[in-house]
């Protein structure tokens, strides 16, 4: 029987011996005598050391709480990753649609205008050939009307690199332009606007049948034909077919014309330039208006046509011909 009972004591003490080693032996967080060498860190539980830092927790896009350590931080990023990249490739698609739209419009926009390019240039084409088969003209017969106000333009538009710069001048001034110094231009006034008409300085010049006129602005003698006392600008008197309407009278002489008409005339007429503007002064509304001149109004029109008939129907030629109209503006 002792054996017996040395065998239950042996059993009794072997489990007791294994309960106490179980309490005892090292866990993961405690360093073991494998782990004590030169410079070895001492193991301590996650939160224990006062030297490691705390990260805050959230709760990721599952509900599950994690900590926001820098080997979290992409995953978690992840979400809002995903939302952007959706919104970036959303707007590239909106984007594509509205070049895709606006490349359309475009195209049909350009069809449009290059079919009526298409339109104006046959009809660029075909109006000179029917212009020449009914009036024998390639321009309608209009050159004399349209040539002179496109060169008029040209002349003075800040297009043109070789413009003229119109200048103002006084009536002094304009008075030293008469022709008496060969070294200067002549200039004409009529209505506050100045011609050159050097061109013509054999009528204008001094000895010229129309030298009175030249160097001043004698606006009403152009209607009136008084050469002596209506060398002025003064219009008040005359009716407003004289200024403005196509004045004409019936008579078996030259009938007169209107000031517009007169003005038109030399704005039309290639050979004298328009160079700039007279400053005219006012007139005196207390001042007596010019009286007729030879007491016969129809006397003095035809007069004032026969004077400047001379001075421009021949040009630089011999002095006499016709009076010149303002719809034969190449003359």
């Amino acid at each position: 029987m002792a054996p017996a009972r040395h065998a239950d004591s042996e059993a009794h003490r072997r489990p007791a011996a294994r309960s106490s080693d179980r309490d005892t032996s090292p866990d993961v967080y405690t360093n073991t005598e494998a782990d004590n060498y030169p410079g070895a860190k001492e193991r301590t539980r996650p939160g224990s050391d006062p030297s490691e830092k705390v990260y805050e927790r959230v709760v990721d896009a599952n509900g599950n709480p994690v900590s926001l350590k820098p080997v979290n931080r992409a995953f978690l990023r992840g979400p809002a990753l995903r939302a952007a990249h959706s919104a970036r490739v959303e707007a590239e698609a909106r984007a594509r649609a509205e070049r895709a739209e606006r490349q359309s419009r475009q195209s049909s926009s350009s069809s449009s205008s290059g079919s009526i390019l298409r339109t104006l240039l046959l009809a660029t084409l075909f109006l000179p050939l029917l212009s020449s088969f009914l009036t024998g003209s390639y321009t309608f017969n209009l050159s004399p009307l349209i040539v002179p106000r496109v060169s008029n333009w040209w002349r003075t538009t800040p297009l043109n690199p070789r413009r003229v710069h119109l200048v103002e001048l006084t009536p002094l001034q304009l008075a030293a332009y008469d022709g008496s110094d060969a070294a200067k231009p002549v200039y004409l006034g009529i209505g506050g606007e100045v011609f050159d008409v050097s061109k013509n300085r054999r009528v204008y010049g001094p000895g010229g049948s129309y030298h009175m006129m030249a160097g001043r602005d004698a606006s009403r003698s152009f209607i009136t034909g008084c050469f002596e006392t209506h060398l002025t600008h003064d219009l008040r008197g005359l009716s407003p077919e004289q200024l403005q309407g196509c004045f004409t009278r019936q008579s078996s002489r030259s009938p007169a014309q209107s000031l517009d008409q007169w003005i038109a005339f030399f704005r039309n007429n290639p050979k004298y330039p328009l160079v700039g503007k007279v400053l005219l002064p006012p007139i005196d509304p207390r001042s007596p208006i010019p009286p007729p001149c030879d007491g016969s109004a129809e006397h003095a029109d035809t007069k004032a046509a026969k004077a400047h008939g001379q001075g421009q129907g021949q040009g630089q030629g011999q002095g006499q011909g016709q009076r010149p109209g303002p719809v034969k503006a190449g003359q």
